[in-house]
């Protein structure tokens, strides 16, 4: 036999935990002395692990003296099916995690060549995105909360899916005076279509886009904004708006991170 110390290392669990385990008569040892020590047999350790998880789950003690319980009138189907209920949930969710660390795993592997401070032709495939309302001259405060609702309407684990994500602004003819000031809206590459009062889904046209990757600060994309102008107009390129700034580095930046790397993408029209 076990003493409670040995036996709680053993489970990976505190002898805490296990005097209120038997003082709630949840899980008691298998002998107490006369002096009041607790001993536990090592086939405990299989009951006590399943007591464990079930705590993970967020069970509470008398659920779990329901569930553990040889009685089958204390142990109401209700709750029962509640509890795999809730286990299936925890398994999506896990697996969603899984795939979206997966996801992020390969956009990290396969990174996408950057060209810091000069205009390029690149294609594009078509493409969709989630977008949230509009915004207009936000502090960073409130791009803050703003980009924290955008992810819980969506969902949390999107945020880190490896997914291209960043702003589409209402900036037209490159005029980077107008940077400051122009609405924009939040965006998130997406996987399926949404349309309703917060989140829409808005495509971005396949076709040559004229860029530049620079870095995340107001400066710089004012600066970019200027080197894009003057390549389309020493080309003779017509640039159709909106503007889509997609974030290069880490796949989500609040907006106050000024290390990312950013590409700023006009479609060219002609």
């Amino acid at each position: 036999m076990l003493k409670i110390s040995a036996f709680a290392k053993l489970a990976q669990t505190t002898r805490r935990t296990l005097i209120l385990y038997d003082e709630q008569n949840v899980f008691k040892p298998a002998e107490v002395s006369d002096e009041g020590y607790r001993f536990y047999n090592y086939d405990q350790l299989y009951e006590l692990s399943f007591i464990l998880t079930l705590r993970k789950l967020g069970l509470s003690l008398d659920e779990i003296k329901q569930i553990s319980s040889t009685d089958s009138k204390k142990s109401p189907n209700a709750l029962l099916t509640n509890l795999q209920s809730r286990v299936d949930e925890q398994i999506h969710d896990l697996l969603t995690v899984k795939q979206s660390l997966g996801s992020r795993m390969t956009a990290i592997n396969s990174e996408t060549p950057i060209h810091c401070d000069a205009s390029y032709i690149h294609k594009h495939k078509a493409q969709s995105f989630w977008q949230s309302t509009t915004l207009h001259d936000c502090s960073r405060q409130q791009i803050a909360e703003a980009f924290a609702e955008f992810y819980k309407r969506l969902d949390p684990l999107v945020s880190i899916n490896g997914k291209c994500s960043g702003f589409v602004l209402d900036l037209p003819n490159a005029n980077a005076a107008q940077f400051i000031n122009a609405p924009f809206r939040l965006i998130k590459e997406a996987t399926k279509n949404i349309n309703n009062a917060f989140i829409t889904t808005v495509n971005r046209p396949a076709g040559d886009y004229l860029a530049i990757d620079i870095d995340n600060d107001d400066t710089a994309i004012c600066n970019g904004i200027d080197l894009i102008h003057q390549y389309a107009v020493a080309h003779n390129l017509t640039l159709r708006g909106p503007l889509w700034q997609i974030n290069m580095d880490e796949d989500i930046r609040l907006p106050e991170a000024t290390t990312a790397v950013l590409r700023l993408e006009y479609l060219i029209a002609n």
